[in-house]
């Protein structure tokens, strides 16, 4: 009887044959485990961004120098909180549509007791400020992602300074010449790129802006590029009548503002006490507040139950939505929360054109109803004449790798406590 001391050729082909399909299937879950942690730390990543912005929005917040009860003193060096709603909401954007409202703006004036803010100043060098004006923002992403036009979300940040008195601005009255940068509104661009400080353009010059200054809106970020102070530029609302398009960095500096990408929503909402929760028209189930337009059904019992909405034309904060003025100025702030200044009623100009300037500060019965300066005389008015409790922003991301999206929302209250 023979040994058989080996294995035949057709047990070694099977042998490998076996070996190369574990190999494989090693090999794939190696693949699905490398993927699935790739996915998972994007996810964490993404997660871990909107963690920071929004820690950077809550401090930002929180130092708010602006009472939220307008109009503001200007002389109060007070600042501001200025939201623009753009004309974008979740509702209108559709429940097919990943991307949400990212057209809103959030602007304001915060200060700091802690690590003051530091800017670029002349290009190279750096400043510092206890106090600043913020810009939040969005902007199409350059870069679309899987055919999605994503956005990216700014933070712009301008030091305001009383007096600067260094490089350029320490010759000729804390000036800095606008001939240096060009032709109006251009330079204000310009300047922008080479100062990281509030400015505000008068005459041949840019002028840093105190926080009085900033209570005027048309001492603002992006509000009034030209200068020009008077009642056919009023409401100054600058290159933010055809939407909340801000000026951004560019070149060496380009990108720099931006905290987060792929961003789906940037949602700005108000508190308004008296705001009820409306159902959906047509629908029997699903609570929803009210966005602008929105055509809501008979609200819930309690009808008032106060939340967080869009600004509008429904469920808004109680007041009027518009300010006294002609119908160009009107069309520009029909959707704007501002703290307004009181200075517009004993500026010199009239800007509601009825031909009576700073008529509620003359002296005079100027409307004959008995009172003399009474409210109705007002050139102007806030657009939303009341106060404004709180805040709701909401910021939404895509990942791509996962293809997960992540929320964040930030909420803040300007009641005292």
């Amino acid at each position: 009887m023979s040994v058989r001391r080996g294995m035949t050729l057709v047990e070694m082909l099977v042998a490998t044959t076996l070996t190369l399909i574990i190999m494989g299937v090693i090999a794939q879950l190696f693949g699905i485990l490398g993927n699935s942690i790739s996915r998972s730390r994007a996810a964490l990543i993404t997660s871990a961004q909107l963690r920071a912005v929004s820690h950077a929005l809550r401090i930002d917040l929180a130092g708010v120098t602006a009472p939220t009860v307008p109009p503001v003193a200007a002389d109060g060096d007070a600042g501001y909180l200025e939201i623009i709603e753009g004309t974008d909401t979740d509702t209108s954007r559709g429940t097919s549509q990943l991307i949400g409202d990212c057209d809103d703006a959030l602007l304001f004036t915060t200060s700091t007791l802690d690590q003051p803010y530091v800017g670029v100043f002349s290009g190279t060098s750096s400043i510092e400020s206890r106090t600043a004006e913020v810009a939040w923002f969005c902007r199409p992403s350059a870069a679309p992602t899987a055919g999605m036009t994503l956005f990216d979300l700014y933070r712009r940040q301008l030091l305001v300074l009383d007096y600067v008195g260094a490089g350029a601005f320490a010759t000729g009255s804390n000036r800095l010449a606008v001939a240096s940068f060009g032709v109006l509104p251009a330079a204000t661009f310009s300047v922008l790129q080479s100062y990281d400080i509030s400015l505000r353009a008068e005459g041949t010059a840019f002028l840093p802006n105190t926080l009085g200054d900033l209570t005027k809106r048309e001492n603002r970020y992006a509000h009034n590029l030209s200068g020009t102070i008077s009642s056919a530029a009023f409401p100054y609302t600058g290159n933010l009548t055809s939407g909340t398009t801000f000026p951004v960095l560019s070149g060496s500096r380009q990108g720099e503002e931006i905290v987060l990408r792929n961003v789906l929503a940037f949602d700005v909402r108000v508190f308004d006490p008296e705001a009820a929760i409306r159902a959906v028209s047509g629908s029997t189930v699903g609570l929803v507040p009210g966005d602008p337009g929105y055509a809501a059904a008979t609200p819930p019992s309690p009808a008032a139950l106060g939340c967080y909405v869009d600004l509008g034309s429904l469920a808004t904060l109680t007041g009027s939505t518009t300010l006294t003025g002609s119908a160009t100025a009107l069309s520009k702030l029909t959707r704007v929360y501002d703290t307004w200044s009181t200075h517009y009623e004993c500026n010199g100009i009239d800007e509601n054109s009825d031909t009576v300037v700073d008529g509620s500060t003359d002296g005079l019965d100027n409307n004959a109803d008995g009172v003399v300066d009474d409210d109705g005389e007002r050139d102007t008015r806030p657009p939303y004449p009341v106060p404004l409790r709180g805040i709701e922003i909401r910021i939404r991301c895509y990942e791509p790798s996962s293809r997960e999206v992540r929320q964040v929302t930030v909420r803040h209250t300007f009641v005292p406590h």
